[in-house]
């Protein structure tokens, strides 16, 4: 069987999703051999050569298969299938949906449009964001679930790299080390992570020999959804305050700021548990939660969007969750919980090996190709069309753009929000 791996050769502005798309080829060469792969630039200006499109009919491709996150496959679609009529193609679209989705539903309208009547699979990166693209799709058949891949290769415990590391930070070998990587800003809810964290050791909830790391820059985004956007520095300063409030505890908060990804697994294995109270609207899944787990990492998370499926049936304390509700500005999280599932982990007895191990079982490039295979394989399913509430949401982006979760009042989330993301809360 030959496939073609639609994708931008140019690298994405985000580096998580140049990582999962790369991670992503990895995988499906181990599934299919690179022999068997043909690879179609499909640039970020949306375009793709009449050479590459001949190949795919020339080759006798089957399955085409989209692994970036944007621009949507609209363009390629509409001139793959520009000579086709109205019955089902032969050829099977396997499209990979990231966590930007809803702010292209548009687009995404029209893409189920040139797929109305053909074979398609979407694959979700985790059980609630399949559920989320449930509002969007009726059949649930469709939809499959695959863990963006991390390369354990990359990612794993090197007991070596922990004494060092400390050493240049000046991390006494005794301290427990909570670690946080990612970008720095209001939906990541880092002000309130530090909050919780100072407070506890304030309050004499957790011992004084923890230290909460931070790595990663500041950004400017705030909520789109709701119009409120940051200015450079805002939320620099926000963080302050809170450091502020904790005088003579500032130094149990270290920022390394942005590092090259190469030294990730250098700092996961320093650190002794990851921990994020992100409730970031397109958190469909947590590349650095799932890279810390396979560095042999219990994680402390939100019980929000992707970061559920981190929490394994098998050992659940490896990953204690937070509770989410909905809230009229921002997904409100149970902070007294989340203090007690602080207390919780970090008295946590664990082995990194097994921890290691467990995780690189399910979410590494090899673990991945298994489910991908099984996807392949699967019964295909002829697309019928959008759910009622895609149809409505994308009448409202038409006129509004990324603000259709908004009421037209004031800055508060509208009936559509909840309709749309409830089920990232549960």
């Amino acid at each position: 069987m030959k496939v073609a791996l639609i994708y931008s050769f140019e690298e994405s502005e985000w580096f998580s999703c140049t990582v999962i798309s790369k991670n992503l080829r990895k995988a499906y060469s181990e599934l299919f051999g690179e022999e068997n792969l043909i690879h179609i630039d499909y640039t970020r200006r949306r375009e793709v050569s009449a050479s590459d499109l001949r190949r795919i009919e020339e080759e006798n491709i089957e399955k085409i298969i989209f692994i970036d996150h944007k621009p949507t496959p609209i363009n390629f679609l509409k001139q793959l299938f520009r000579n086709e009529d109205k019955k089902a193609d032969p050829k099977e679209c396997i499209i990979h949906v990231f966590g930007d989705y809803p702010l292209y539903l548009t687009e995404w309208r029209t893409v189920n449009e040139i797929l109305l009547g053909k074979k398609v699979k979407y694959v979700c990166a985790s059980w609630k964001q399949k559920k989320y693209l449930g509002k969007y799709i009726s059949q649930d058949e469709m939809v499959y679930v695959a863990p963006f891949p991390v390369d354990s290769k990359q990612f794993n415990y090197n007991p070596e790299k922990r004494e060092i590391l400390r050493q240049e930070l000046g991390i006494d070998l005794q301290d427990k080390v909570m670690i946080y990587t990612g970008r720095l800003s209001y939906q990541k809810r880092i002000s309130e992570l530090i909050d919780l964290f100072l407070s506890s050791i304030r309050d004499g909830k957790i011992e004084k020999n923890n230290k909460l790391l931070i790595i990663g820059k500041y950004d400017l985004l705030g909520l789109q959804y709701l119009s409120y956007t940051q200015i450079f520095g805002e939320y620099f300063r926000d963080v302050d305050k809170v450091l502020a409030k904790y005088p003579g505890l500032e130094d149990h908060v270290i920022f390394e700021g942005e590092i090259e990804n190469s030294k990730l697994n250098d700092y996961y294995n320093l650190a002794d548990y990851y921990v994020s109270l992100s409730t970031y609207h397109d958190e469909d899944y947590g590349m650095s939660v799932a890279e810390s787990l396979c560095s042999g990492l219990p994680a402390l998370l939100t019980n929000w969007a992707g970061y559920f499926s981190f929490q394994l049936k098998e050992k659940k304390e490896y990953c204690p969750l937070i509770p989410v509700s909905l809230g009229k500005y921002k997904p409100n999280i149970d902070m007294t919980v989340a203090e007690s599932k602080l207390m919780e982990i970090l008295k946590l007895e664990y082995n990194r090996e097994e921890v290691s191990r467990l995780y690189q079982d399910n979410f590494s490039i090899s673990a991945c190709a298994k489910i991908l295979k099984r996807i392949i394989n699967s019964k295909s399913h002829l697309y019928e069309g959008p759910t009622e509430l895609m149809i409505q949401l994308t009448n409202e982006q038409f006129l509004k753009g990324n603000e259709i979760f908004r009421l037209e009042t004031n800055r508060e989330f509208n009936s559509f929000y909840f309709k749309a993301y409830d089920v990232y809360a549960e």
